[in-house]
């Protein structure tokens, strides 16, 4: 007797940036307020809710599944990229000068 093993191949997206267009910080203005979490130096995080009208500087990865790091008022935010890239929130003109400079926090996993 023989079975049969079928694979399906499997889908994923990806967004290809162009080298510019990486490099450009993106800057997004939530048009609702938002839970983030901000870590602590002892390690341990908060959840903080970012007020409507916040622009968020996208600084990078998050060590969170489904989440980006954003500075805001020189601090660095964990939110969830649904959020931040919703309906919900307004893309800002990307612009070549440098983010606000975020206090780093701990060492990343």
């Amino acid at each position: 007797m023989t079975n049969a093993v079928v694979s399906s191949p499997t889908n994923t997206l990806t967004f290809a940036l162009e080298k510019s267009e990486a490099e450009t910080p993106q800057i997004y203005r939530l048009r609702k307020s938002f839970a983030a979490v901000q870590l602590q130096e002892t390690g341990k995080g908060r959840i903080v809710f970012l007020p409507e009208g916040a622009e968020l500087w996208i600084t990078g990865s998050s060590r969170f599944d489904r989440c980006c790091e954003v500075a805001y008022k020189d601090e660095r935010y964990h939110i969830f990229r649904i959020d931040l890239l919703g309906p919900w929130s307004t893309p800002v003109k990307s612009c070549r000068n440098a983010p606000p400079r975020a206090k780093s926090v701990g060492a990343h996993a």
